[in-house]
C-alpha cells in the first residue's frame, strides 16, 4: 500500500522532496546562544511529544489525521531498524536542504518511543548545540514527518522530526523555560481541570489520561464540524428551503393587509376613547382614525394635549348623557358654548330669539306673497 508523507510547510507526497527551498536556513555552523540568567542549570527535555493522539489537524488546515493505534505506529517505525536513532534536524533540512546539497545536521536522535495517553512520545539524545539552543529558547517546537494512509488519514509510521518555530501540529512546546524536572512533567501533571468529570461526560474509562480526554474532545469537534458542514451544504441545495417569488409576494401582500386592518381596528378603539373623553369631536372621527392608524404614538400625544372641550360624560360616543333634559343643548351646541364662553342659558335665549325672529320673517314673507297672488288674480279677471 502506498502511503503519503506529510511535514510542516509541505504538500502530501509519496516521498520527501524539494518544497520551499527559498526558506531553508543552513544551521550547520551557527553557534548557540548562552542560556539566559537563571537558566544556567536548565537542560533540554529528555522526553518530547511527537504525534498527538486521536484525530488531529494541521494549523494549515490539512487533515484530519488519526492516531488510533499508537503502538502499531511505534512497531512500524521500529521496523525501519534505524539503530542509531530516528533523526531530528533543524527546520526540516533533511527534506528541504539536503536534496540541494546543503547540510542537514542532526539536532538529536530519538532513541526510544512509548505511548502516553494515546500520543507518541520519544526519548531524545540531543546534540550539545541543539540542547543549548533549546535552553536558550532559540527553538521552541518540534515538527514530525510521518506517513499516513490517504484513505482515512491514519498515521502509519514516524520517519523523522525537525526543530522549528513554525510547527504545523499542536504539540507540547519543548523550549526550556523552567528546570529540567519541570520540563519532564507529563501533560497529566500540568493540566488543571476536572479530569474525572470529563471522563464521565465523554464515556471514557476511569483511568483515561488527560491526553486521551483531549483526543476525544478533538474527535467530537471534528465530527461536529463535519456534520455542520454537511447540513449547511444540504440546506444550500434543498428546494424545500425556497418558495416561488410569486407565492412570497402574495403572502407578503396578505400579511400587510392584515397588519393594516389590525392597525385600523386599534386606531378606531383609541379614537372612540378620545371622543368619549371630549378630546376629539365626532365629526373628526375618520380623520382621527387615519391619523392614529398611521402614527399611534403621535395621535396619543396630540389627544393628550387637547383640552376636554365638551366636558365628560356627554354621550359623544353615541349614548345620550344621563342628565339630558328635553329641549336641552345637544353635543355640538355644548361645544359651541365652550368655545365662545357662553352660558348655556344665554345660548338657549339667543337660540329662541333667533327662532322667533325667523318665525316673524317667514310670516311677513307669507303675507307679501299672498298680496302678490291676489293682485295677480284681479288683473287676470279684468
Amino acid at each position: 500500500m502506498e502511503h503519503l508523507i506529510t511535514r510542516t510547510g509541505g504538500e502530501n507526497e509519496t516521498r520527501a522532496g524539494k518544497l520551499i527551498p527559498s526558506f531553508v536556513i543552513d544551521t550547520a555552523g551557527a553557534p548557540a546562544s548562552a542560556p539566559a540568567p537563571g537558566e544556567e542549570t536548565a537542560t533540554a527535555p529528555e522526553w518530547i511529544e511527537l504525534l498527538p493522539g486521536g484525530v488531529f489537524y494541521g494549523r494549515d488546515g490539512r487533515g484530519p489525521f488519526r492516531l488510533d493505534d499508537p503502538a502499531a505506529v511505534i512497531a512500524s517505525t521500529t521496523a525501519l531498524q534505524m539503530n542509531a536513532g530516528i533523526p531530528i534536524d533543524y527546520d526540516h533540512a533533511t527534506d528541504f536542504g539536503a536534496p540541494e546539497g546543503r547540510p542537514a545536521p542532526a539536532a538529536g536522535w530519538i532513541r526510544e518511543l512509548e505511548v502516553r495517553g494515546g500520543a507518541v512520545w520519544g526519548r531524545v539524545e540531543w546534540t550539545a548545540r541543539a540542547a543549548s539552543s533549546i535552553v536558550a529558547r532559540e527553538y521552541r517546537y518540534v515538527s514530525p514527518v510521518f506517513q499516513f494512509d490517504p484513505k482515512d488519514g491514519s498515521v502509519t509510521r514516524l520517519l523523522r522530526a525537525g526543530l522549528t518555530n513554525n510547527p504545523n501540529l499542536h504539540l507540547t512546546a519543548i523550549a526550556a523555560s523552567r528546570t529540567a524536572a519541570a520540563d519532564n512533567e507529563t501533560k497529566d501533571q500540568r493540566m488543571e481541570f476536572p479530569i474525572q468529570e470529563l471522563r464521565e461526560l465523554l464515556n471514557l474509562e476511569g483511568d483515561a489520561s488527560a491526553a486521551e480526554v483531549v483526543a476525544k474532545v478533538r474527535e467530537l469537534r471534528a465530527a461536529g464540524d463535519a456534520a455542520s458542514s454537511q447540513s449547511t451544504s444540504t440546506q444550500a441545495h434543498d428546494p424545500a428551503h425556497y418558495v416561488a417569488i410569486a407565492e412570497f409576494e402574495r403572502a407578503l401582500t396578505e400579511l400587510n393587509a392584515l397588519k393594516a386592518e389590525r392597525a385600523r381596528e386599534r386606531a378606531a378603539h383609541t379614537v372612540e376613547e378620545a371622543i368619549r373623553a371630549g378630546k376629539v369631536v365626532p365629526a373628526q372621527r375618520e380623520w382621527a382614525i387615519a391619523y392614529c392608524a398611521a402614527d399611534a404614538r403621535g395621535f396619543q400625544a396630540f389627544a393628550a394635549k387637547q383640552p376636554s372641550i365638551v366636558g365628560e360624560n356627554l354621550g359623544l360616543g353615541g349614548e345620550p348623557p344621563a342628565d339630558r333634559r328635553g329641549g336641552g343643548l345637544n353635543a355640538a351646541e355644548l361645544a359651541i358654548c365652550a368655545q365662545l364662553g357662553l352660558k348655556h342659558s344665554e345660548f338657549v335665549r339667543r337660540k329662541r330669539g333667533r327662532a322667533d325672529f325667523l318665525s316673524l320673517e317667514r310670516a311677513d314673507l307669507d303675507l307679501r306673497n299672498a298680496a302678490v297672488r291676489s293682485a295677480d288674480l284681479r288683473n287676470n279677471q279684468d
